[in-house]
């Protein structure tokens, strides 16, 4: 029973995110804001017009415990239980050229590696961080959980799609480390927001937020982020299928570097606390024209996350 509205009166799409036990907890809409700008909104009781979704998310039991997400622009999935090989937390990264939802289309046709017209996978993850996910470091190395062990879907549109992960304790150096992990996707941007809370060890732990490289065409990094242009991974005619592009950005800043045939963005955590980064993909038949724009794209977003919006609630 709360609408959001501009200066002009018009109502634009919002979503109410609730807790555990039900209760509303956020109001979530997007703004729109120019640079060194503002813009107001009115939040007020009234009707919700039906907005068309455009982020979604779910669990697939019917191949193999995956949980796949998407908006209009981009589409992820994780590999869960069910699924002997591989045993990662990576990203599988869909590339898709249409705004239209179609995750459960494409399992419904069960032949997502084959390009209708609108995309498809034709991305490699196997027993890495994919296109995009974090791992505890030690001694200088990636060490990657296996896949998630439970899921729940937190939010599900019309403007964000949220779920939370909880993975089985995997042994870093001498510690058994826990990991939960939420993912959180909007409308309209590439990028999905990651949260990381490592536990079961004292002190503190190194981390990384990488990309798996494979036939890299162009990469570009700076403080906190990587961006990666490569050919599609997973295919038969490379050139027919385009390159893929991926990034990651981590909030807070970290030093670049490679390792285990990754690109890797650092982060450092103490127990019990949250870190979070981005990754984000786009495809070369699916908006996004070159390499330099996407690298511009990912640069971008690291700014964005560096000097967040400055909200200001009045009545």
């Amino acid at each position: 029973n709360v609408v959001v509205t501009t200066e002009e009166g018009e109502q634009i799409p919002s979503q109410v995110i609730f807790d555990s036990a039900g209760e509303p907890v956020t109001l979530l809409f997007q703004a729109t804001v120019a640079p060194a700008s503002s813009t107001s909104y009115r939040i007020e009781a009234g009707e919700r017009e039906a907005y068309e979704p455009q982020a979604y998310g779910r669990y697939v039991p019917e191949r193999a415990d995956d949980y796949a997400w998407e908006n209009n622009l981009v589409a992820y999935r994780i590999y869960g239980p069910a699924l002997a090989d591989p045993q990662t937390p990576g990203v599988d990264v869909w590339v898709k050229s249409t705004p239209r939802l179609v995750i459960n289309e494409w399992y419904g046709r069960n032949d997502y590696h084959h390009n209708y017209g609108e995309g498809m996978d034709c991305y490699k993850v196997a027993s890495t961080l994919g296109g995009g996910a974090m791992a505890p470091v030690a001694d200088g190395h990636i060490v990657l959980t296996g896949n998630y062990a439970t899921q729940r879907c937190m939010a599900n549109g019309p403007v964000r799609t949220m779920a939370e992960f909880t993975y089985a304790p995997v042994r870093v150096g001498d510690r058994d480390v826990t990991m939960t992990r939420r993912i959180w996707l909007d409308a309209n941007t590439r990028f999905t927001v990651q949260e990381y809370l490592f536990d079961g060890f004292d002190g503190e732990m190194d981390v990384a937020a990488g990309i798996v490289l494979h036939d890299v065409r162009s990469k570009a990094s700076g403080d906190g982020y990587a961006a990666v242009t490569e050919a599609a991974s997973d295919s038969a005619d490379p050139v027919r299928d385009g390159d893929i592009m991926l990034g990651v950005v981590v909030e807070g800043g970290g030093a670049v570097s490679e390792a285990d045939g990754h690109i890797l963005v650092a982060g450092r955590v103490e127990a019990g606390e949250r870190i979070r980064m981005r990754s984000g993909s786009a495809w070369s038949q699916g908006g996004v024209s070159s390499a330099q724009e996407w690298e511009r794209m990912v640069r971008e977003e690291s700014i964005r996350v560096a000097s967040p919006l400055k909200v200001t609630l009045g009545r």
